[in-house]
């Protein structure tokens, strides 16, 4: 074997090597990624609302775990997502702006909002009063915009940044954003597991009165040991 041809064999060789290793660090990237998403916070939540066995709100007795599934109505106060104006009783918001490190770039967070209210769950069999505060939460960011170099901030984003000490401007052009909301919308179907008490309903249809006992409602809160977990997935909202 010539001299030139066994160089031209070993270069092939490191190329075809370094494409080896190029391959198993996306392999490596992506199970990571894998990885990390499905033992995140939230896949972890929708898993536990998945195995839990789900109950009607008419039957799920008192101080039983058990998931519920219903449509969400407003009781009393109604919320207004800050970035998209749609109503709703439970809300985050968050903006993102991206970041460069060499050759790479990430999405940090500059700004987020979370905020709920006391709401009333639905589900044709009976009612339940749901209270979010300190419930573990796992929603679809379906709210989604961008603003960035040559399309502004609109008057809203800018006012939601500006809430919180943020604006979209940078030293020359503006800051590449992105804008997200995740909410429980009026008359949006969603999951709730936990456990809670009955109540007298107020609001109960008058012919309930005549059927045997009095109409109740369960009122589900979250407590130190079981916290309420509450998802709009369409996996978490099904029977079977």
């Amino acid at each position: 074997m010539s001299l030139a041809h066994l160089q031209s064999v070993m270069a092939y060789r490191r190329s075809g090597l370094g494409a080896d290793v190029w391959i198993l660090i996306l392999l490596a990237i992506g199970a990571i990624a894998l990885f990390g998403w499905y033992f995140g916070a939230a896949q972890r939540l929708k898993r536990q609302l998945r195995a839990a066995k789900p109950w009607s709100l008419n039957e799920l007795p008192e101080d039983t775990h058990g998931r519920v599934i219903g449509q969400a109505r407003a009781l009393g106060e109604q919320l207004v997502g800050p970035l998209t104006g749609r109503p709703c009783v439970y809300y985050i918001a968050m903006v993102e702006e991206q970041r460069s490190t060499g050759r790479s770039s990430y999405w940090r967070t500059v700004a987020s909002e979370t905020r709920g209210v006391p709401f009333m769950l639905e589900d044709g069999t009976g009612r339940a009063i749901i209270d979010p505060n300190g419930a573990q939460v796992a929603l679809d960011f379906d709210g989604n915009s961008k603003s960035g170099t040559f399309n502004n901030a609109d008057p809203v984003q800018e006012a939601f940044l500006a809430r919180h000490g943020q604006n979209s401007e940078g030293w020359v052009f503006n800051k590449t954003l992105r804008y997200r909301e995740a909410m429980i919308e009026i008359g949006e179907t969603i999951s709730v597991l936990g456990s809670g008490t009955r109540e007298p309903d107020p609001n109960a249809a008058p012919e309930a009165a005549y059927r045997g006992s009095p109409p109740t409602r369960l009122r589900l809160t979250s407590s130190p040991r079981f916290p309420l977990i509450i998802s709009d997935d369409p996996a978490t909202t099904r029977t079977t």
